[in-house]
């Protein structure tokens, strides 16, 4: 049967290694623990010369790929000519690696085309994130197994290929040793007449209703909010918007007396501060933009793996659940009026049941069990 053991692993990543990690990150740290020999590669670099190797400080069997491409202008050339200089560019790639892979796990799509160029007896493409353009990624379709994370990524792959399964996003270890200690040892909740809500995450994210949130923010002088995250626009390792709407939200949360901005954090601190929060909330823009229709989104693990209430925009991934209290639908008109409704409802107390339930779900979804759960999807297409 497949393992994770031992094995070399090429990360194709649309995001750099940075402070602010999200899954791509958390399964090249969860496969390192496995001892697996990871190489990360980063997103292409026009700033440098050729293909750089570098270590990863976060872990011993992590390295850095960094790479400046062997060509530009791809919607310029003829069709030959770009598949031959993206084969040019993988053979140099692996070749400077010096390693060659057992296992190509691509986040990145659009980038390769051909998973099967880089000569790996495995193929993984995971669909973390809504895709930019209407036909799905190519890479799909050299992949021995395609994951989604959503039901709505779910469905768009399923209309082209068969080899896709949803899977949910993955709770990193801090997260689930936090949980647990909660289910054995009593409940996380704490009552506060004026409750402190927490937000994790890049604020500078393009899929923030930041109408929203500024009005929720206004609405509710007496609770404190929290956020931990990207906001300055050097700490951009995920990506962001540098535009002026999001310098004019940044600019109101500064100034809100009612409002603390923490920053960016590494894992182990801001799984300790969070336990400052009495819940947690989520409220993206729906339906203005495929890449953001809310349909699921790795912070909401962490914030379940805290026992505290969730309050959320609708997220169809969890539609049927009661791990999140979220809109009914993908309309958030209304979602200052449900803030403070599920606010009345927190603060008059919840049942023991409910948090235990979060707390397990967020356990069942461990990288750690995440990684597992994949071991067996590969060994059950009998590569």
């Amino acid at each position: 049967m497949f393992r994770f053991r031992d094995k070399t692993v090429y990360i194709i990543s649309p995001e750099r290694w940075g402070t602010m990690k999200v899954s791509k990150h958390h399964y090249a740290l969860e496969l390192a623990e496995r001892n697996c020999r990871v190489f990360f590669i980063e997103p292409p670099d026009l700033s440098l010369k050729g293909i750089l190797v570098s270590p990863c400080t976060d872990h011993p069997l992590i390295s850095i790929v960094r790479y400046k491409p062997v060509f530009r202008g791809k919607r310029f050339l003829p069709h030959a000519v770009y598949r031959f200089l993206l084969k040019r560019q993988v053979k140099l790639l692996v070749s400077k690696i010096s390693q060659k892979p057992d296992v190509v796990w691509c986040f990145h799509g659009y980038l390769f085309e051909n998973l099967k160029w880089f000569g790996a007896p495995v193929n993984i493409y995971f669909a973390a994130d809504q895709f930019f353009y209407d036909e799905v990624p190519p890479e799909i379709g050299s992949s021995l197994l395609t994951l989604a994370v959503s039901d709505t990524i779910y469905q768009r792959i399923k209309k082209r290929y068969d080899n896709v399964i949803q899977i949910n996003h993955g709770l990193q270890s801090q997260f689930v040793k936090s949980a647990e200690e909660f289910l054995s040892g009593g409940l996380p909740l704490k009552s506060n007449a004026g409750l402190v809500a927490g937000y994790t995450g890049n604020l500078r994210m393009q899929a923030l209703d930041r109408e929203i949130m500024m009005q929720v923010i206004k609405d509710n002088p007496d609770v404190k909010f929290i956020f931990w995250g990207s906001f300055k626009k050097t700490e951009l390792n995920l990506g962001g918007m540098q535009d002026q709407g999001a310098d004019e939200f940044i600019d109101f949360l500064e100034r809100c007396p009612n409002v603390e901005l923490r920053g960016v954090v590494n894992s182990a601190a801001l799984q300790k501060q969070m336990k400052e929060a009495d819940l947690f909330w989520l409220c993206w823009k729906l339906g203005v933009d495929v890449l953001w229709d809310g349909s699921n989104s790795h912070k909401i693990l962490e914030y379940l793996s805290t026992g505290k209430p969730v309050i959320s925009h609708h997220v169809s991934s969890y539609k049927g659940t009661d791990y999140l209290n979220m809109m009914p639908s993908m309309e958030n008109k209304d979602f200052p009026f449900f803030f403070k409704s599920i606010l009345h409802a927190i603060r008059s107390g919840e049942s023991i049941e409910v948090i235990q339930n979060r707390l397990r779900f967020a356990v069942d979804n461990s990288y750690s069990s995440q990684v597992d759960r994949i071991e067996g999807m590969i060994a059950n297409r009998e590569i």
